[in-house]
């Protein structure tokens, strides 16, 4: 098997496994307007407990970065997730309460998906380099614009779905995956080819975590104690 050597190259390589991710049934039925307001709830209120996590490893990222062009570029992802997506995720929720009601003790605990997800990320920025944190949270950023992009054009207007479809779907948001794409390739370009292939390696349990993730959103699934 080639070993990749460009992000299109990481993608194509997961084949099957992209596809299911980015045609999943979550984002799917959250487009048409099908997917119940309960459990929006519970994955937005997953998900604002794994942005954290999600940007604490992009600070590693940035303290391991060579130069002060990676350094500026990982400011500006983690920059965007604490200015940006966390705070639009809290008003999300604040506005899926009014429809699906109050957010629940078990939405506010981190159900197994969120848990393990968020636990691989630290562990990568525990051990990993400034590489291998760039391939393990490309997958979750890249998806989610190509998901919006592919459903917004058919999407039912909702009062709070469609704000997360135009919000994934914008161009600023492509413009900070496109800036993660670029960062990525010109970094593994001069990587050898056993970090490249560790570093696919990488790129694949991200695809699968993000897989789970969407999975544990549409069916609400949680720790037995808890259902």
């Amino acid at each position: 098997m080639t070993v990749p050597a460009t992000s299109e190259e990481f993608r194509a390589r997961v084949g099957g496994l992209w596809d299911a991710l980015v045609e999943h049934d979550f984002p799917r039925t959250l487009a048409d307007g099908t997917l119940p307001p309960e459990r929006f709830r519970f994955y937005i209120s997953q998900n604002i407990m794994y942005l954290p996590e999600y940007a604490r490893m992009i600070a590693v990222g940035a303290s391991r970065t060579p130069d002060l062009r990676g350094l500026e570029e990982s400011t500006r992802a983690m920059a965007n997730i604490v200015d940006v997506e966390i705070p639009q995720n809290l008003r999300m929720r604040e506005a899926i309460v009014e429809i699906a009601g109050p957010v629940t003790d078990a939405d506010l605990v981190m159900a197994p998906a969120t848990a393990a997800y968020t636990s691989w990320l630290l562990a990568i920025a525990a051990t990993g380099s400034a590489l291998d944190i760039q391939a393990a949270l490309l997958p979750c950023a890249w998806s989610y614009g190509v998901i919006a992009r592919r459903l917004i054009g058919e999407a039912s207007e909702h009062p709070v779905y469609s704000e997360w479809l135009r919000f994934f779907a914008s161009d600023d948001y492509d413009a900070v995956v496109v800036a993660l794409r670029e960062a990525f390739d010109r970094d593994l370009a001069e990587a050898p080819v056993a970090a490249r292939e560790r570093l696919a390696a990488i790129f694949l349990m991200g695809c699968r975590m993000e897989r789970q993730f969407w999975g544990q959103g549409l069916t609400g699934s949680h720790w037995a104690d808890l259902i």
